[in-house]
């Protein structure tokens, strides 16, 4: 059919691709914002804890490794039975999204923490001798010399949060009222539940690969730093 199932997605009034892609655009923008606050802090708390280091590393680790539908059940509970958060379209996906936080933190925790360990002692001990304090020694300097590490963990969030789709599946299964419908979800609904449309899901899937493509390429030019420091 050439173009025409691009066409449909793109411009035709009952494709959902944009709405789609709305919703799946602001789940990126707090899974982002919700990981690097979350991780870089249990970072920084595990690198500087005295006892106990190793057991804080695999108990905020553990969420990493747990299989996702798994994960979504608990959620799915948790939610359901604390104020039916899953039940109202303005708290659904927040909802999701503080799940793919929890599932994402503990291995950006172990990226932020690969970072701190390369960043050198000096810098810090000539910042303490000048008089700086933490807060002063932390965007000066554990923040520039994060800078390519900020980047790796974004664009991999970024990634893994356009793809999500088990969370979404196993607890609203898009809803309700479309709230949650994301691309990934919305290109198995074409493919498997809506008499096989196997050629219109796989135009919705390339359409996904390109935003992302685009997005983390320009990221990439724009915000990686090739210094080296001494």
């Amino acid at each position: 059919v050439g173009f025409d199932n691009y066409r449909r997605a793109l411009f035709s009034d009952d494709s959902f691709f944009w709405l789609a892609m709305r919703t799946t655009a602001v789940y990126v923008v707090m899974s982002v914002v919700g990981v690097v606050v979350t991780s870089l802090p249990l970072a920084l708390l595990c690198q500087r804890a005295r006892v106990g280091q190793a057991f804080f590393r695999t108990l905020y680790f553990l969420p990493s490794i747990t299989p996702g539908v798994v994960v979504a059940l608990i959620f799915y509970h948790i939610f359901g039975n604390w104020g039916q958060l899953l039940d109202n379209s303005n708290t659904a996906l927040p909802a999701l999204a503080i799940l793919g936080v929890w599932a994402l933190a503990g291995y950006n925790m172990v990226i932020f923490l690969a970072g701190l360990a390369d960043i050198p002692p000096h810098l810090y001990e000539a910042a303490h001798v000048d008089g700086a304090g933490r807060w002063q020694q932390f965007r000066h300097i554990t923040v520039p010399m994060l800078r390519n590490t900020l980047v790796f963990v974004t664009v991999m969030t970024i990634i893994s949060s356009f793809q999500v789709f088990t969370s979404v599946y196993i607890m609203t299964l898009g809803g309700p009222e479309r709230s949650t419908e994301v691309v990934a979800y919305t290109i198995f609904i074409n493919a498997f539940a809506v008499a096989g449309q196997m050629g219109y899901a796989s135009a919705l899937a390339w359409l996904l690969f390109l935003a992302v493509f685009v997005f983390v390429f320009f990221q990439m030019r724009i915000f990686r730093s090739r210094q080296v420091y001494d």
